[in-house]
């Protein structure tokens, strides 16, 4: 079957089938650990396209959803898990304004997964899916769910570009010790919480951060995310806490990282507790799935995409790990994932459907 051949089954049909899914996902709320409040909707779609649908217990106590559709080495793979809902304002109703479809997970990655439904509804050719628990938190979900596959389509916000590598992370803790003093008299003392903004500027020019990547453009790689200290405006504080993620492109040792915010650490009397690591990872470029998704999205959009790196840590990684080749695709933008304003274009997820069925059509 050919792409113009699929776009022409498409045509407006698909578009309302999708945003139908996506509010059906929306509108059953599955922050991390409700995943299951899903998995009766889920087996029942897949079951009337022709799947095999099974649940793999996880040492989560939890389990995953693994389909599977005649046989086939290719895997796509997405979280059911959202963000919480926190204070989203309507977390839980699928609002649309204009081609924008909101609410909480809509983008990340209840959306992806709609145009997956719609894909395996157009096509009927062979194919695996595995819906994962908890990957918001631990993503025990990737890491322990049973398949076998030579390639795998990880769904995330991609912007509908083919995402080869991702940058790995650092989250750490550091206290940072002064000298207590009369707030009137701050020279008799040692403030500690402009010690500790003096280590957040020297972590940011740590050497390993200054590398650089071909598939990632020159950002922020260091995210400062808590601060406490101090007591009242009259006292010099002599304790300073702050948390920060700190990104670790390809290329670069999470060993080497470690070692030298250790060691700028130590230079400040500092105690600094290494919270999570996620290893940063890379897939080839040439290997057949990432071949496969990028002339899928060229038969489908008519342009050649052009892959990139992702600061995130994804399911992907965990798929590397294990040796299972990798790439990442969706619509919409990581950068509004976790708002209280999440969104995504339907117009993309239509795309990424038709690009979804086209890869399936075509991986044999």
């Amino acid at each position: 079957m050919s792409g113009d051949v699929l776009v022409e089954r498409a045509g407006t049909t698909l578009r309302a089938r999708v945003r139908e899914l996506a509010a059906v996902l929306v509108e059953t709320p599955t922050p991390s650990g409700n995943e299951a409040a899903l998995y009766p909707f889920l087996t029942g779609v897949l079951q009337a396209c022709g799947f095999r649908v099974e649940r793999q217990m996880t040492s989560l106590g939890r389990e995953n959803l693994v389909a599977r559709r005649g046989q086939s080495t290719l895997l796509f793979s997405a979280h059911v898990d959202t963000y919480p809902a926190h204070t989203h304002p309507e977390p839980y109703r699928l609002r649309q304004e204009d081609d924008r479809l909101i609410g909480r997970g809509v983008v990340d990655c209840k959306g992806q997964i709609a145009a997956l439904l719609g894909a395996v509804e157009l096509v009927d050719a062979p194919c695996q899916i595995a819906f994962v628990v908890d990957e918001e938190r631990t993503a025990l979900g990737s890491r322990e769910v049973q398949v076998d596959a030579e390639g795998v389509i990880v769904l995330e916000p991609t912007e509908l570009r083919p995402v080869i590598a991702h940058a790995g992370a650092i989250e750490l803790e550091v206290t940072v010790y002064g000298r207590a003093a009369h707030g009137s008299a701050p020279h008799c003392g040692e403030n500690a919480i402009l010690k500790a903004m003096q280590v957040i500027e020297e972590i940011a020019r740590l050497p390993f951060l200054g590398q650089a990547h071909p598939l990632f453009p020159p950002a922020p790689w260091v995210t400062l995310g808590k601060i406490e200290g101090g007591l009242d405006t009259m006292v010099v504080p002599n304790r300073c806490t702050f948390q920060m993620d700190v990104r670790v492109l390809p290329g670069v040792s999470i060993r080497t990282a470690c070692e030298q915010l250790f060691a700028l650490a130590a230079q400040h009397g500092a105690e600094l507790t290494i919270l999570d690591v996620s290893e940063p990872s890379e897939v080839d470029a040439r290997h057949a799935v990432v071949r496969a998704l990028m002339a899928a999205h060229e038969a489908i959009t008519g342009e050649h995409p052009t892959p990139c790196g992702y600061y995130s840590f994804t399911d992907a990684t965990h798929y590397l790990q294990r040796g299972f080749p990798a790439v990442v695709y969706g619509a919409g933008s990581l950068g509004v994932a976790h708002s209280d304003h999440e969104w995504v274009a339907l117009e993309e997820l239509e795309i990424a459907a038709r690009v979804f069925a086209h890869v399936i059509a075509h991986w044999s």
